[in-house]
């Protein structure tokens, strides 16, 4: 007698429903991971442009203006006499609102004013995040559920 090798369908059903099961368990999970990476990604996107800003007013000693254009937040510099966009923030998430200011970064790295800008998608099960910024110009993010910038 010949020994058949293989699978039996039982055995194959088995492994397909168990997949399956494991498969609907993490879905969600994974859905949630996602929108936070999104959430997180655009605050790390939002706080490189404001340092690059603050870098590069300090770097060619000339105050620059971060000004807001619709959804999109640009580093605009007057050295030469006529404003120059050096660099321009656009959030890539439709979704993820952001309350963007006009601020001036001075040549010694201070900003006009302090400012605290909101950084949320609006999805409860997400961390939403405030990118501080104190008038000495020092920076960081900050979870909305831990206070926020205090």
């Amino acid at each position: 007698m010949q020994k058949s090798r293989g699978f039996t369908l039982i055995e194959l059903s088995v492994v397909l429903s168990i997949i399956g099961i494991l498969a609907t368990v993490a879905v969600p999970s994974f859905i949630k991971q996602i929108q936070q990476d999104r959430i997180v990604t655009t605050a790390n996107q939002l706080i490189s442009v404001y340092k690059y800003a603050r870098s590069e007013a300090a770097k060619r000693e000339v105050n620059h203006k971060l000004v807001t254009a619709g959804t999109k937040w640009q580093v605009v510099s007057s050295e030469s006499g006529s404003d120059e966009v050096l660099r321009e923030f656009v959030s890539n998430y439709s979704n993820i609102e952001i309350n963007l200011q006009d601020r001036e970064v001075k040549a010694t790295g201070e900003v006009s004013a302090a400012t605290t800008i909101l950084v949320k998608d609006g999805i409860s099960d997400t961390k939403d995040y405030y990118l501080c910024i104190l008038k000495s110009g020092q920076s960081w993010l900050a979870d909305v559920s831990l206070n926020g910038c205090a």
